[in-house]
């Protein structure tokens, strides 16, 4: 039988695997403040033994009783865990991610309450209002797992998946079946970017696109800022080889650059791309220095509210999330059902970052 102190080490071990220790000791701290329960150290030996290859991520793991609530705030509305119910932790960091956009729990909370959960849209709407009840500290996601996976088969099974996949299948099928009406996730979400390519010897021939989230490339470089980032995506770059201009009917030299439309979206998605999904299946460790306030984008102010975490690699891993609770400024670490508050922020910016989701800064209109 495994001693507690072996099973600590077992849980360090799923913090800290592809993560530089000195950068993450606060993180891992936070981790193991409250005494785990046998169920979730058990999730947290089967994540191990996938890890090393001696069990199989299809495996579904998980968490049938729940966790006890030790040396967790009091029940508010919001601090909500969510139940793993099988390698499910890559949805539940992207629901809890999403969870405080006031905007988006505003729509949620405004709807009648919900008897039947066909669509999407009807389980995240009773996903939300029960979040957002004050009445649970942990609900169970199998619903809004369902209905995605109706919609994105890729989500059917109970293998690892990516939490950036399951969040943009979200909102695209929220999109959806909004069909004919005012979209909530096109009015919060929608990000406008034009791609122009300019042929040096005539015009310009550019197209506009609309997404739901920013995708940075990272490079090779150990560290790097987010502003940095971004300036790379936007600049102006010279194509390799040549482009085949149908104005000039020939092929010609030319310039490409992509722009971020006015006017912004309230909310900014930011997707770091560690994953290259090339013959090397790389995960990319670069550190991003990111702001938590006050992030410029085209001369709008954003601040951050929430981050999801990824440690290990393509071939398994672990999700969690950190997150400021709506319209105050207390910062909590969701591990699936586990919640604690984040006492200094520091901890939040990590090279284990992989989505960042800002909010447009409230416009101060007391201003003479």
């Amino acid at each position: 039988m495994m001693s507690y102190l072996d099973l600590r080490v077992l849980r360090l071990l799923i913090e800290q695997i592809s993560t530089d220790s000195s950068e993450e000791a606060s993180e891992n701290a936070l981790s193991m403040n409250a005494g785990p329960s046998t169920d979730f150290l058990l999730l947290i030996f089967i994540r191990y033994l996938q890890l090393i290859g001696l069990m199989s991520w299809t495996f579904p793991a998980s968490i049938t009783h729940e966790i006890p609530k030790l040396d967790k705030p009091p029940h508010q509305p919001g601090l909500c865990g969510l139940r793993n119910i099988g390698n499910t932790c890559y949805m539940n960091s992207a629901i809890q991610c999403l969870s405080q956009i006031p905007q988006l729990i505003e729509w949620g909370n405004s709807q009648q309450k919900i008897k039947s959960q066909r669509t999407v849209t009807q389980a995240y709407i009773s996903l939300i209002q029960s979040m957002w009840s004050g009445q649970n500290s942990c609900v169970t996601p199998n619903i809004i797992k369902k209905r995605v996976a109706q919609y994105a088969s890729i989500f059917s099974d109970y293998a690892q998946k990516d939490s950036h996949e399951f969040m943009n299948s979200l909102l695209n099928a929220l999109q959806s079946e909004s069909e004919g009406q005012t979209s909530t996730v096109t009015d919060f979400f929608r990000i406008q970017t034009q791609s122009g390519v300019t042929c040096l010897h005539c015009t310009d021939d550019s197209i506009e696109e609309t997404t739901f989230c920013l995708p940075l490339p990272l490079g090779d470089e150990p560290r790097v800022s987010l502003d940095s980032l971004l300036n790379d995506f936007i600049k102006e770059e010279q194509l390799d080889g040549q482009y085949y201009c149908s104005s000039c009917q020939d092929l010609r030299e030319a310039k490409q650059k992509t722009s971020i439309c006015q006017p912004l979206s309230p909310v900014i998605i930011v997707q770091l791309k560690r994953f290259t999904f090339d013959e090397t299946n790389e995960k990319l460790d670069t550190f991003v220095d990111y702001p938590i306030s006050d992030w410029k984008v085209n001369d709008v102010l954003y601040d951050l509210v929430a981050v999801s975490m990824h440690v290990g690699n393509l071939k398994g891993g672990h999700y969690t999330t950190y997150a400021r609770l709506n319209d105050t400024d207390q910062w909590y670490y969701f591990n699936d059902s586990e919640y604690i508050p984040i006492e200094n922020t520091r901890c939040i910016v990590t090279r284990n970052a992989y989505i960042l989701v800002y909010l447009q800064k409230k416009i101060d209109n007391k201003s003479s």
